[in-house]
């Protein structure tokens, strides 16, 4: 019998939904890392930023520092695409009361944290997974086969064209050098 298979979070609103307890959003974190990890466009970025997820502080003990952490990090990657951060984000609900620590070397992270972070009240330091590319969204291997197919049709439509205007030019070409037809 197989394992049933469980689908990544594909936004922040899903990475909070299945949040019971602080490490069980925490593995939800980095599964929603791996999904981003695939984003090449702003836009698509945007998209899994902008639903705002439900509140944790009242689900759980710790539900306030997952509030935070999430906001702040999805501030931290708004900020490194260069994207507007989601109003939900900015909210005084997704900031931590007292500052939280990911580990005890409270004097680096002090100063290693970026400033969406900080302003959460969560000294960590958040893994960037997105890199935006320059130029062109990422295709997917269908969209490609169609673009190849029309571009296919595109070439051998202007090759008929091609065709048909070399065999009216033969056909005047003959008629003017065709002593019968003077």
């Amino acid at each position: 019998m197989s394992a049933p298979l469980v689908s990544r979070p594909e936004t922040a609103a899903e990475v909070a939904e299945g949040a019971r307890r602080l490490d069980l959003f925490g593995r939800a974190i980095r599964d929603w890392q791996h999904e981003l990890r695939r984003i090449s466009s702003r836009r698509d970025l945007a998209g899994r930023l902008m639903a705002a997820p439900r509140l944790l502080r009242r689900l759980f003990k710790d539900g306030e520092i997952a509030d935070a952490y999430l906001a702040g990090y999805v501030c931290f990657l708004a900020d490194k695409a260069k994207i507007k951060r989601p109003d939900w984000a900015c909210a005084p609900l997704r900031v931590a009361k007292q500052p939280w620590f990911s580990r005890e070397d409270r004097k680096r992270l002090l100063v290693v944290t970026p400033g969406a972070l900080r302003e959460h009240n969560i000294f960590a330091e958040p893994e960037n997974v997105v890199a935006i590319r320059t130029g062109r969204p990422s295709k997917t291997d269908g969209e490609r086969r169609q673009t190849n197919a029309a571009r296919q049709r595109r070439y051998r439509q202007r090759v008929r064209e091609k065709l048909k205007e070399l065999r009216r030019l033969r056909r005047v070409l003959n008629s003017e050098g065709n002593p019968k037809s003077q």
